[in-house]
């Protein structure tokens, strides 16, 4: 395995995506935040962003620009003042629908050239390396 082909596989996603998603007239931080927020009710801030390793000031500046623009909602959990409850609006789920898949368009286009049994190997692999990547990450 080479780790040189695992990143260009990234880039090659994020080249396939990118021009899309910025027709959408979000970022790519945006559309990580919103896709999250498509599949997950009741999230917080820290949820989001350990769920998606991203930096929690990243997040925050996304999620300032989000509601600004009416895609995102924040209420105040009443058990805990402190911590805001997130939604993504229906505007944000008009906006984001046509392109919350667009990296599993991406894998179901790169993986055409593998058989069904193939891609399922495929599939398992890349989760059994992802549960021993979050191991690693969590015994450092």
């Amino acid at each position: 395995m080479n780790y040189n082909s695992i990143s260009l596989l990234s880039r090659y996603a994020q080249e396939y995506g990118h021009a899309r998603i910025r027709e959408a007239k979000v970022t790519d931080t945006e559309h990580k935040i919103c896709t999250f927020l498509y599949f997950h009710v009741d999230v917080y801030q820290d949820m989001i962003a350990n769920s998606l390793m991203l930096d929690k000031t990243t997040v925050a500046k996304a999620l300032v620009s989000l509601e600004a623009r009416g895609l995102i909602l924040r209420v105040q959990n009443p058990e805990n003042r402190r911590k805001n409850v997130l939604s993504i609006t229906d505007s944000g789920k008009a906006i984001i629908s046509d392109i919350v898949g667009i990296y599993d368009e991406w894998l179901l286009r790169i993986s055409s050239c593998l058989s069904v049994e193939e891609q399922k190997n495929f599939d398992d692999y890349c989760n059994r390396l992802l549960d021993q990547a979050k191991k690693i990450s969590e015994d450092k």
